[in-house]
């Protein structure tokens, strides 16, 4: 090679820094390969230790078939594996590791630590990197298995090491990979520990609905329907929940192929499809989908990460999760059933006890919810001021039934006037001087006909005649933009009104969603929720909107966490805004759910009165036209239109 060459070989460690970009995304993705690697290790017992979100310390100990002094110095030596011995073995993968790169890539960004030993071994032996310098390999005393340590990730990456995010969002994300693992493997006892707290010990199991139930609680787990099949060599389990259980994203489908957590838009097709017609267009249904075929059927060496897949026969994929499904909900009998009561699993007199006192200090340390205050924030919300936002209000409130009668009180004749304040985004029929309260309200009283009334057909579209043809209205899209328009404008203005429950809902959350309420916390206050920590894996919702009074709170809680869930990393050189934490994107879909939830439904009849406020809000606001999702709102007819219908041109 000549001294002028433009080309040339890099070193191995920027070799394992450019491979630890696409494999050691963050602390989740250290978690994923460690933990792979012990269950390959045919561990019956698997602990992880996590320290400041993965930034301070990431440890995986199992109890494994572990390695001697040999295969340990071998192991951290890029492509350097056990799973993989010649190239056929790469078409007929069984194992979730086989490329040999994962402690390689991970040793080039952290300070890494392995000590192992095999059975029947007097002793273990214990290797050290840190980047590219091998510090130290010496005999150890372990039990078998392999521990694994991996200290300061990214100290040698510091670019990479900046867009880490909160310690609570990566530990979030930490538990998701834990989760996706440990569903597909009840046979193995996982344990994970975050600051010294054990938040999940999963005890070994014969099933994997035990395991589901143990992550999301058996209110879930006892709704999922069992599907087993076994067809042309596809074999399927499938844990599925009736459409009354949907969600507001794809998060809740975990699909599984040979024990591997993956993502496949023909299987994502087929559970639509399974459950097109069942619930809404913008829901989706909670699936556990494992799938287990010829290991030389798919290709699992498509992408770094190893979760996407490549198949023989897709449409042989695609056709046999539909027709399980299929043929499930058409045998099943999917009406929902009214409960007056939730079903609850037993609960030890100790555990009874100290739900009591929890319960107790937290109703001691609540204040009163002030009417010219707003929402107070639970211990999810930062510590503010009690009159930070009192400046923002005014001290006649509309507040419940009242906020409903001042929606469709008779609307004034005179020309709508603009948003005085916050408080009169809440009431779509507030314009200047029009009637507002309970005294003003009267719908018994015979109304004065308004020129151009629209009349209702069918409890669902609104017709009324203009000056050149007619216009057909959907009562809940409109209605809906109108909420959300206001919604927006009572949003920028400061926390929306809150009403405080009777008593306390509680929800069973994960470890993941438990990080998004606490990075979210001044939103939840903005959106009038107070919520607080019940438990190691519930929380429990003190205050609610007043706009949402008539909501079921357990269903709007699902539904915007997994909202919370869609918000976007940062990264490309674009912090995320501290406080407020989610994007506009996302403040967008949240303010829409509450509309949507709060709106008039179709099928709702509604009397005169109510109509009148409607249409007359109708010009009030900026793009009646469209519905938030984009669905149009109103339909026009001219009378050339009508005379073209009737052959009068």
């Amino acid at each position: 090679m000549t001294s002028d060459s433009r080309i040339h070989v890099l070193p191995d460690l920027l070799i394992n820094k450019i491979a630890a970009g696409e494999v050691v995304e963050r602390p989740a993705s250290v978690v994923k390969e460690l933990v792979e690697n012990a269950v390959d290790a045919q561990a019956s017992r698997i602990a992880v230790t996590v320290e400041e979100g993965g930034r301070k310390l990431l440890r995986v100990t199992d109890d494994g078939c572990g390695m001697n002094s040999a295969d340990l110095r071998l192991a951290i030596t890029p492509h350097a594996t056990s799973k993989v011995m010649v190239e056929d073995d790469l078409y007929a993968i069984e194992t979730m590791g086989f490329r040999g790169e994962a402690l390689a890539s991970i040793a080039a960004v952290s300070k890494l630590r392995i000590v192992s030993r095999t059975e029947g071994a007097v002793e273990g032996y214990e290797v050290r990197m840190a980047g590219d310098r091998f510090e130290t390999a010496q005999a150890a005393g372990c039990p078998v298995g392999t521990t694994v340590e991996v200290r300061d990730l990214f100290f040698n990456t510091p670019a990479r090491r900046k867009f880490l995010r909160t310690p609570s969002t990566e530990t979030g994300h930490i538990s998701e990979q834990f989760a996706r693992i440990a569903l597909a493997y009840p046979r193995i006892a996982f344990e994970l520990t975050n600051n010294g707290r054990v938040t999940q010990h999963l005890p070994a199991c014969d099933n994997r609905l035990k395991r589901i139930s143990k992550f999301y609680g058996p209110e879930l787990a006892d709704a999922l329907m069992h599907i087993e099949r076994d067809e042309r060599d596809v074999n399927l389990e499938i844990f599925a929940a009736p459409p009354v259980q949907s969600r507001a994203n794809t998060q809740w489908q975990y699909v599984y192929v040979n024990g591997r957590y993956v993502r496949d838009r023909f299987i994502q097709h087929a559970i639509k499809e399974a459950y097109r017609g069942l619930m809404e267009p913008n829901r989706h249904g909670v699936v556990f989908l494992f799938l287990t075929v010829d290991p030389r059927n798919v290709d699992v060496n498509v992408h770094p990460t190893k979760i996407e897949v490549r198949w023989a026969n897709s449409s042989l994929i695609h056709s046999q999760v539909l027709s399980a499904l299929r043929e499930t909900f058409q045998r099943c009998d999917l009406t929902p059933a009214l409960r007056t009561d939730k079903a609850r699993e037993f609960v030890s007199e100790e555990e009874q006890n100290r739900i009591r006192r929890e319960t107790a200090d937290a109703l001691k340390a609540m204040a009163p919810i002030q009417p010219a205050t707003g929402s107070v924030g639970g211990s999810f919300s930062p510590d503010r001021p009690a009159g930070d936002y009192a400046d923002r209000y005014t001290p006649n409130r509309i507040q419940g039934l009242d906020a409903w009668k001042a929606l469709y009180s008779r609307p004034t004749t005179e020309p709508p006037g603009p948003i005085k304040d916050a408080n009169d985004a809440l009431a779509p029929t507030q314009v200047a001087d029009a009637p507002s309260t309970a005294e003003n309200y009267a719908p018994d009283a015979d109304p004065q006909p308004l020129p151009n009334r629209a009349v209702q057909m069918h409890n669902l579209y609104l017709v009324a005649e203009t000056d050149d043809g007619i216009v057909i209205i959907d009562q809940h899209a409109l209605h809906e933009r109108i909420m959300y328009e206001q919604l927006r404008a009572r949003f920028t203005e400061g926390p929306l009104e809150s009403q405080r429950l009777l008593l306390p809902e509680t929800i069973r959350i994960t470890p993941r969603q438990g990080s998004l309420l606490e990075d979210n916390a001044d939103l939840l206050t903005r959106l009038g929720l107070e919520v607080s920590a019940f438990g190691t894996d519930s929380v429990a919702v003190h205050a609610f909107p007043t706009l949402l009074k008539d909501t079921d709170v357990v269903s709007f809680m699902h539904d915007l966490l997994d909202q919370l869930g869609e918000q976007p990393e940062a990264g490309h050189g674009r912090e995320l805004p501290a406080g407020a934490a989610t994007p506009e994107v996302v403040i967008h879909k949240i303010l829409d759910m509450m509309a949507c939830k709060a709106a008039i439904k179709a099928g709702d009849p509604l009397t005169p009165q109510e109509i009148d406020a409607l249409m007359q809000q109708r010009h009030l606001i900026d793009k009646s036209s469209n519905c938030p999702h984009g669905r149009p709102t109103t339909l026009r007819l001219t009378k050339a239109d009508l005379n073209r219908q009737f052959k009068r041109t």
